[in-house]
């Protein structure tokens, strides 16, 4: 049999326009620093996201934090000032009392999540107790909010459904409110509207994307932008 030989053309090293690649050593076989274990760690955790743990549920509760502070301070003023609907005062203390119950846990809640550091053993019992006290406080939070509602839905009902037969001026007719409760009872129903409006622009932001993650990836862009 014959075998036909090949030429192999072989380039001098010294050449100028020559291009070589150098292998990269393998590293995978070497153990990792403690400083690289901390930030492949660190990578790896995500911190909580949701609407909970987002900047908008705190310019959430901003924003609705003057209703209930209004309709309990108005409700305890005007005590007994409205004979036609004597459960209106009794409605704005009580929607006021949830609603400033509701911003509280809320804040709690917000601050808890922006507390939560990855486990490690120096804060492993504070990394435990964290997640016990959200999963107490979650709860709270739903059932004030519950009654929030209620109490706006039932505040609807009892202050529009005498809104054509009210007097605000003459306290001895049986028709009788005072024009400053009732007008704040009316305008702070409307308010609780626009808040909600507010609210379900503010979910529909923090469930696409939250500022920060939408800084790191402009970043991310501006990098890769420039390394081009």
């Amino acid at each position: 049999m014959s075998t036909k030989t090949k030429k192999v053309t072989y380039r001098d090293p010294t050449e100028e326009n020559a291009d070589y690649l150098i292998p990269s050593p393998d590293n995978s076989n070497l153990p990792l620093s403690s400083n690289q274990m901390k930030s492949s760690e660190e990578s790896s955790y995500k911190s909580p996201v949701g609407y909970y743990g987002s900047i908008y549920f705190p310019i959430s509760l901003a924003l609705y934090a003057s209703v209930p502070v209004t309709q309990i301070l108005i409700g305890f003023i005007y005590i007994g000032q409205c004979t036609i609907r004597q459960f209106i005062f009794v409605y704005m203390i009580l929607s006021g009392a949830f609603g400033i119950a509701l911003v509280v846990v809320g804040l709690i809640i917000y601050y808890v999540k922006k507390t939560i550091k990855k486990p490690s053993s120096l804060s492993y019992d504070n990394s435990k107790s964290n997640p016990m006290i959200l999963k107490i406080l979650i709860p709270i939070f739903i059932i004030l909010f519950l009654c929030v509602i209620g109490w706006f839905i039932a505040g609807q009902v009892i202050v529009f459904e005498v809104k054509l037969r009210v007097e605000l001026f003459d306290p001895d007719l049986p028709e009788y409110c005072n024009k400053h409760l009732y007008k704040a009872a009316y305008i702070l129903i409307f308010v609780d509207y626009l808040i909600i409006l507010f609210v379900v622009i503010f979910g529909a932001l923090s469930s696409m994307s939250s500022p920060e993650e939408m800084n790191k990836t402009k970043s991310k862009r501006q990098i890769r932008q420039t390394q081009k």
